[in-house]
């Protein structure tokens, strides 16, 4: 079991190598520091679970099961980006003779949406922020920035389908 004591040594003694690991991994600054201040919380809430002599195995091995875990779900939102934005360019493609009927199908299909999913849609794409920074501005989760995301684009793409269906 460790105290008080050996988690702060550990934190000024490993906290540096720790963040490089995790910098080297995850490729991003504050993702990284991210990742070794949760780790050093998930063992502040287990120190009677970890014994001294395999404290840095257990600090290193947390740090880099949260990379990879951040790093698949990088990857999710990446592709699902990647399909959503395929989706939308399906529907407002120019050489269906009729863009500006799209488009207006578009708008109807946002207006649909709560004034909160509207939001997050249009600064996500519109906008071009990450979810991360939609997260950070509205105080909420990544994962409810892409629940939203998907209810919103779920609704418009049903909204287009089933309004433009004489475009197919």
């Amino acid at each position: 079991m460790i105290d008080r004591s050996d988690f702060d040594r550990a934190f000024v003694r490993w906290y540096a190598d720790l963040y490089l690991f995790a910098l080297r991994i995850v490729k991003d600054e504050e993702t990284g520091k991210d990742i070794v201040n949760d780790a050093f919380e998930y063992l502040w809430k287990r120190l009677d679970e970890v014994e001294e002599s395999t404290l840095r195995t257990y600090l290193f091995t947390i740090v880099r099961s949260r990379c990879i875990d951040h790093l698949r779900k990088l990857d999710n939102q990446n592709r699902y980006v990647e399909f959503a934005s395929a989706m939308s360019q399906k529907y407002v493609e120019l050489d269906s003779g009729e863009p500006d009927e799209r488009l207006r199908l578009i708008g109807e299909a946002m207006q649909l949406l709560t004034p909160y999913n509207r939001m997050i849609l249009q600064e996500c794409y519109v906008g071009r922020k990450k979810y991360k920074e939609v997260a950070d501005e509205l105080g909420v989760s990544v994962a409810a920035v892409h629940k939203n995301i998907v209810k919103a684009l779920r609704i418009v793409r049903e909204y287009v389908r089933a309004e433009g269906s004489h475009f197919k």
